[in-house]
């Protein structure tokens, strides 16, 4: 099943440097849902098309976007439960799987990582760093500056997301420390696929 997002609203809200200045890791979340607005502006932010080229929101080496997102879809209004890849190409999401059982996604994280449970919302980065290594053989060092770029663009994409997050007020964290294993089984990721970064998101825990 595909889903059309809702086109990417371009209205200007906090300024790029008000968001830099404000930006911070957001662990604890609400049991409030996201609009799928949000979720469309993140996705936009972390991979959508910004050019008549097919020129995409975060630089990649060669132009070659390897760069896959699977969302673990929880509380996301007019969302139905479950993981979700997205294409970038047409702006939407295809449901893969449903939602995993409880406990499954705390176990991908190294740790107590209370927030891979409580967000409304994870984004799973990952990548073919096979495929990725062996179109940049030829630049030194071998066999790294392929990876050495997916984890560059990464970087960026993070970033971009949550620099969104910020101007839409919702809560983010970048999470590095996890299973990839366990990783790649909760969000739907084929056996050629490597995780690169997790990124947890939900509406803010009021004080």
């Amino acid at each position: 099943m595909t889903l059309d997002l809702p086109a990417p609203d371009a209205q200007e809200t906090k300024s790029l440097a008000e968001c830099i200045r404000s930006r911070r890791s957001i662990r604890e979340y609400s049991e409030l849902p996201l609009p799928v607005s949000c979720l469309s502006e993140l996705l936009w932010s972390a991979q959508g098309i910004t050019g008549v080229n097919g020129e995409r929101a975060t630089p990649s080496a060669k132009a070659l976007y390897p760069l896959h997102l699977h969302v673990l879809v929880r509380r996301v209004a007019e969302l139905k439960p479950g993981i979700y890849n997205y294409r970038a190409d047409n702006h939407s999401l295809q449901l893969l799987d449903e939602l995993p059982a409880d406990g499954k996604i705390e176990e991908v994280g190294i740790g107590d990582q209370p927030w891979l449970k409580e967000a409304a919302m994870i984004i799973g980065v990952a990548a073919n760093l096979a495929d990725i290594t062996q179109r940049f053989e030829a630049q030194p060092p071998k066999g790294e500056r392929g990876k050495r770029y997916v984890y560059m663009e990464t970087g960026a994409l993070a970033q971009n997301i949550h620099l969104c997050a910020t101007a839409m007020e919702i809560g983010c964290v970048l999470v590095g420390g996890f299973d990839d294993l366990q990783a790649k089984k909760v969000l739907g990721f084929p056996a050629e696929i490597d995780p690169t970064a997790l990124l947890c998101i939900g509406r803010r825990r009021r004080v």
